[in-house]
Formats: structure tokens, sequence, C-alpha cells
């Protein structure tokens, strides 16, 4: 199949640019995202749009009809080939948030939870208190836009089932945690109150001051940013693999091989803004020392503890797990380590560093660990 062949073979292309977008946002001020987003002639304006431009048209090889693709819809059913297809999509969600309005509210909030939540994980704070505020802003434009009924327009987007809709998104964890009953609780309130609002000509041009579209935004760009690494390194639910390894299992589907999605991987520009690189790389990570665990950590594990090291300004453990331990407030992506393996591994990592000589890095310093004389 000459469309599946193509498809395959443009998932390191699309990856790339995907990772280069959320990465390019999330590293801007607001006031630098509305420099890009601005239809002038700026520097910043045109490497966007050019990054823009190319991450538009090799999503299309994927779906032309919605905004978002579906993997399953389109056999895409690898792990390593839904997390490109997720982070797709997220750029997709940002990019239209942010400026360029190419997304409808109708379908933000059908695929919110799809795109930010995949499966096995729990709804964030953070992402409850954007979602809850979408709804809102979907609700507001609904009544602007339509002369729809505003109790069904209510009901469609505070459905009674809610609670169930995100149970769906971690059936092996059959209830809910703190953060997400918290957002069923003010979803509810919102519905209620914007349910008793009198349907007046006054307090229809109140509402959109009182949720203001610009808060939104500004809200929005400011989660991503603060959560771009949760956003961006979710632990898959089968054991990990590596990088290499994932590559090769996406281009490898029906005997077909990788290299043309490699060479045409090569030729896509790296676009930031400032001339930063748009891919969030800083240098390659020190290969991981020995682990005593039984389960591997994945780089993404690895880059949660070091930046929770850095967050909470030292070995404080419980602090980390409370950051990106199941239920965190960044992510869950050291969901399933306690105390005692961070410990240790942050350990081995500072051990790794002297053992080569390279200058042990500021968040391992206060890491207990010495070479033996």
């Amino acid at each position: 199949d000459a469309g599946m062949h193509l498809k395959i073979q443009s998932l390191p292309i699309l990856d790339n640019l995907a990772t280069q977008l959320i990465h390019t946002i999330s590293k801007a001020s607001y006031p630098q995202i509305q420099d890009m987003m601005r239809t002038d002639g700026s520097e910043d304006g045109q490497a966007y749009r050019t990054l823009k431009n190319l991450f538009d048209q090799t999503r299309k090889v994927y779906s032309r009809e919605t905004p978002f693709i579906d993997a399953i819809a389109i056999q895409m059913f690898q792990p390593a080939q839904q997390e490109i297809i997720r982070k797709a999509n997220i750029a997709t969600f940002i990019s239209s948030i942010l400026g360029a309005h190419d997304v409808s509210f109708f379908h933000l909030n059908e695929f919110f939870m799809e795109t930010f939540v995949p499966l096995g994980h729990r709804l964030l704070k953070w992402q409850g208190a954007i979602y809850l505020e979408l709804k809102t802003q979907t609700y507001i434009s609904a009544l602007m836009n339509s002369d729809g009924n505003p109790e069904e327009m209510l009901e469609e987007l505070f459905p009674p089932d809610l609670d169930a809709q995100i149970l769906t998104r971690h059936p092996d964890a059959p209830s809910l945690s703190p953060s997400e009953q918290d957002f069923i609780d003010r979803s509810r309130a919102r519905k209620s109150y914007l349910l008793a609002e009198p349907r007046t000509e006054e307090n229809m041009r109140e509402l959109p001051k009182k949720y203001q579209w610009s808060d939104f935004v500004r809200e929005f760009a400011s989660c991503i940013a603060k959560n771009v690494d949760g956003i961006m390194n979710v632990p898959a639910r089968s054991q990990a693999t590596s990088n290499s390894k994932g590559v090769n299992a996406i281009a490898d589907i029906n005997g077909q091989s990788g290299n043309a999605g490699h060479a045409a991987l090569s030729a896509v520009p790296n676009l930031g803004v400032n001339g930063k690189s748009g891919d969030g790389s800083a240098g390659k990570k020190p290969p991981a020392a020995v682990s005593t665990v039984r389960q591997p950590w994945t780089k993404p594990e690895e880059d949660a503890l070091l930046s929770g090291l850095e967050r909470v300004n030292g070995p404080h453990w419980s602090q980390i797990l409370a950051l990106y331990g199941r239920g965190g407030s960044v992510s869950e992506v050291l969901k399933d380590r306690n105390q005692v393996q961070l410990k240790d591994k942050a350990r081995n990592l500072k051990l790794w560093y002297l053992k080569t000589g390279k200058e042990v890095p500021p968040a391992l310093r206060g890491v207990t660990g010495e070479l033996r004389k």
C-alpha cells in the first residue's frame, strides 16, 4: 500500500516538526508568542510560519479531513507510532489556541482528553484547569455565534458522566484522583453558574468579559511552558525501548526500510526563535549507570528525576514524587518509582560523572555518593 508506506516513512519527519513546534512555543515568552503569530515580516514570525507550514503539510499525509490524527483509524498500532501521533496532535492543539485558530472549539474540546491524557494516565491539576476554561470558552463561542439552546450546549460540554469519561483513560485505576475529583467538582459548579445566568443582552455582553479569551490564552501558554517536559515525555505503558529500537520498529513494519525516512528527516531544518534550537535538546545525556532495580530506567524518567532535583533544590525525594509520581502535579513519569529508587538512581548518575571526570551537574551535587580512594 503506497499510502501506508508514505505514512510510515514520514513518521520521523512528523515527530521532528511537532517537537520543534512545541518547543519553539514553550520556550517563548507570551509577548514573543504574540509577535510570532502576527503576520508582519518579523524574523521570528517568518521562522515560525515556515515551521508551521512544514508541519501542516506533513500532517496532511495522515489526515486531511480532520485537524487531529486518529492513530487507530490509520492503522498505527505500535506504541512508538501512537506517541508520535499524540505529539503531532499536541502541536496542532497548542498552535491553534495560541494563534493559528485553524481548529474549531468543538474539535478542541472533543480531543482534549485524548491529546493531553494518554491511556493509562490521569488528568493532572493543570490539565483540569485548562480543560475547564476551554469548555467555558467553547460555550461562550457557541452562545455568541449560534441560536442553539444554552441548556443543551451545557449538557453536551458538561455531561453527567464526565467522571466516567475520565475513568476510561485509566481503567486499571477505577477511582478518581484528587485532581480529577477537583476538576469534576469545579465543572459541576461552573455548569450550574452558567445555567443560572439570565439570557439578557447585557449578560451576554458581560460573559466574555468575565471569562476573557486573552486571559485563557495567556494561562494556557504559561501551563505549556511550565509543563512541557511532562507533556513531551510520557512513559509508555509497555516496557520502554531505546530510541533506536523505537525508530526501527516504526520503519520495519511490513518489511519496509527506514532509510528513506531518515534521509528525509536529515533535510528538515531545525527552526527556532532567535536562533535557538527548536528541538529542545541541550546536548546528549550520559548513558545511565547500571541500575540495581529490575525495571530499567527510561530517558523520560531520568529527565524527570534531574528536573525534580532542580525544582526542589536538592534530594527531597517525596517532593519530587509529588511533582512526577502517581497523581503528580507536573506529570506521572515517575509513577512506578519509589523514594529509594530515586535515591539510588541519582547516586548512580552522580558516580558516572565522577568516574568519567566530567563536571557534576548542579542538580546532582547535593546527592550522596563519592568515589572510593
